[in-house]
């Protein structure tokens, strides 16, 4: 019971119980044994009493839910409840992928697409795999010739790309895959950008006098409250534009990006390219256009072909927030004219908040992952091929 798993330290919950009943009894002992004979004290102190009652009241019932029952994702996954939705719903092969068990030898006639990525191709916050957009062109394969086709889903949240290239050099050399899709999002340079003892925007902010396990109530203020307006989340996307602003960073990640394009030369995989937006950005510097077409002309000039979804997102609608930050790190804010899109600019019709998993979770939700597979589909396997 010392042990904080998903529902934390159960000793801390069983202690903020104890404290809230000493202090319904201490009330009740004040009606009880407080002098009448000044109905003007005992008014004013009664009154306060039965306040703090109510107030740990609603904070215990709060409690209660955050630490029991509240099952949902949010930008960095550290909370109990982010914890309790990974445990829930998701199931991992012995790759620690995401994904069915994949036979070691491919059956005769089969072509092996595996779409590789990070949390965005993942599924983060999407509760059934089948709502992913591997898994919707799965069934779109099937539908057309069962069996021919077999989509692998080899995502992990947080890869960037320097972590992708030996993995793509394994699956394709131990499950003789024909086909790499190289699901690319903008924050896959981030671990190529410089950090600090006191700004480092891929690891979330934590309070260096309490352990958050001890009261999901009090984690989830501190997430609330003060995580969006720290410095490491708030400039988070004016971070990643100056990295790609660099030229000495942009050329460490065209390397990287030439490993993968060698990896699959080298093992005889046909290499596509699927570029990944973000819905929501924060910040002042970062331009998702500016950033999307240096990539996608970098992999066009090395001769693979590129699928960018912005456009399916209607880039120019793409709602921005002060203090919101990317695929990992992001937050969205409550509805005022600096943090949503204007009235009648929506995303394919929809709001930005229709098409992210929740409020405080902005990866792409089951009806952005239905306009991704439908986008790629149509670019590259419509015609059959």
């Amino acid at each position: 019971m010392l042990t904080s798993g998903v529902y934390g330290y159960l000793v801390d919950y069983l202690l903020w119980c104890l404290i809230f009943a000493s202090l319904v009894v201490h009330t009740w002992c004040f009606f009880k044994f407080f002098p009448q004979k000044r109905p003007r004290l005992r008014l004013v102190i009664g009154n306060c009493l039965v306040f703090v009652c109510l107030l740990g009241f609603a904070a215990l019932l709060s409690e209660t839910y955050l630490r029991f029952c509240s099952v949902k994702t949010d930008a960095f996954g550290m909370t109990l409840p982010a914890r309790r939705w990974f445990l829930i719903h998701t199931e991992y092969n012995s790759l620690k992928c995401r994904d069915k068990e994949w036979a070691t030898d491919k059956p005769q006639g089969m072509r092996r697409i595996a779409f590789v990525g990070d949390s965005f191709t993942f599924g983060w916050g999407i509760e059934r795999t089948e709502d992913r957009f591997t898994d919707l062109l799965q069934a779109r394969f099937d539908a057309r010739n069962p069996g021919a086709v077999e989509v692998m889903n080899v995502a992990k949240p947080g890869w960037d790309t320097g972590e992708q290239i030996q993995p793509i050099r394994d699956i394709i050399a131990r499950y003789s895959v024909d086909e790499i899709v190289l699901c690319v999002t903008p924050n896959d340079i981030e671990k190529l950008l410089p950090t600090s003892d006191g700004f480092d925007p891929t690891v979330p902010p934590q309070p260096s006098l309490f352990n958050t396990d001890s009261s999901c109530l009090v984690d989830y203020l501190y997430r609330r409250v003060y995580t969006p307006y720290a410095r490491s989340v708030r400039n988070y996307h004016d971070w990643l534009a100056d990295g790609y602003a660099d030229p000495n960073l942009w050329r460490a990640q065209q390397r990287q990006f030439a490993s993968i394009i060698r990896a699959c030369d080298d093992d005889g995989a046909e290499l596509r390219m699927v570029l990944l937006p973000f819905i929501l950005t924060g910040g002042e510097k970062y331009d998702a256009r500016t950033i999307h077409a240096n990539i996608r002309e970098f992999f066009e000039l090395n001769g693979v072909q590129v699928v960018d979804l912005l456009p399916v997102l209607a880039d120019r609608a793409v709602g921005k927030k002060k203090g919101a930050t990317g695929s990992d790190h992001a937050e969205l804010g409550d509805r005022d004219p600096e943090t949503t899109v204007r009235p009648g600019r929506t995303l394919r019709g929809y709001e930005p908040s229709e098409l992210v998993v929740n409020r405080h979770d902005p990866h792409p939700n089951e009806k952005a992952n239905a306009l991704f597979a439908e986008q790629i589909w149509q670019a590259l396997y419509a015609d059959g091929s």
